[in-house]
């Protein structure tokens, strides 16, 4: 059985850099420990940046969409090595279905650069998650309007637009706070 999570930021934790999976209606995350490079590359994704030269996920994306070969979702797992996950992320194209497994970052990279599903084994949600006590005031500015741009763009592309609606009325407070603290 599996969860849908979505990342929700990537910050520094105790145990080092972690991208934090967000479980649904839920105020616990799943951290994915990160390499600096592994951050980097969420961190540029999440906030729709093009990497130049482009990394493995941008690099993949635009193969595949050259191709006919789209990723579908991925799946998290638990594993029983100290990394502790492992990811498989399926594909389809005009004819084939087939999945690869990667480093979790990368997944995690490519199912943002793609906007696909991130989906956690159960396990992994009852065992590996964390309390989050972090009210949006307290998460900085850049990374507000990250979320809530991202999410914007999601929900007029799924034609949703009294939440965008919102959303877009939502960013305008976050940018006048930024601009007030600025002075």
């Amino acid at each position: 059985m599996f969860i849908k999570a979505e990342i929700w930021t990537v910050g520094k934790t105790e145990n080092g850099l972690a991208a934090l999976l967000r479980l649904p209606s839920s105020a616990r995350c799943v951290p994915v420990y990160l390499e600096h490079d592994d951050a980097y590359s969420i961190l540029t994704s999440l906030s729709g940046t093009e990497e130049k030269p482009p990394r493995f996920p941008g690099l993949f994306a635009a193969y595949g969409a050259a191709v006919g070969i789209r990723p579908e979702s991925v799946e998290i797992l638990k594993t029983g090595s100290p990394e502790g996950f492992r990811a498989v992320i399926h594909f389809s194209g005009d004819s084939t279905r087939f999945s690869l497994e990667a480093k979790t970052p990368t997944a995690l990279s490519l199912a943002i650069r793609c906007g696909i599903p991130i989906f956690l084994e159960n396990t992994i949600a009852e065992e590996d998650s964390i309390g989050i006590n972090l009210s949006e005031t307290e998460i900085p500015f850049a990374v507000q309007l990250s979320r809530l741009k991202n999410e914007l763009n999601k929900r007029v592309n799924e034609e949703d637009y009294e939440q965008a609606a919102r959303l877009r009325d939502r960013i305008k407070v976050v940018e006048e706070r930024m601009r007030s603290e600025e002075q």
